[in-house]
């Protein structure tokens, strides 16, 4: 039996992101939003876009009442 190594680097997360197979901000951890192109977390409030070209985004707030 190999060891396999179980840390990925930063390319891999940030594809993984990308292509949708993981949901984890990679500032933060919380889960992130799919918006109009961009993928974006509502708890910290950053963004991850293709191009030069950043799309004006509205998160949802974090903050609920109760």
């Amino acid at each position: 039996m190999s060891i396999v190594a179980l840390a990925r680097t930063l390319d891999q997360e940030l594809l993984a992101l990308v292509l949708g197979a993981s949901l984890e901000c990679l500032v933060c951890g919380e889960f992130v939003l799919r918006l109009r192109g961009v993928v974006a977390c509502p708890e910290c409030r950053s963004l991850l876009a293709e191009g030069g070209e950043i799309p004006e985004v509205e998160l949802p707030s974090v903050l609920q009442a109760g």
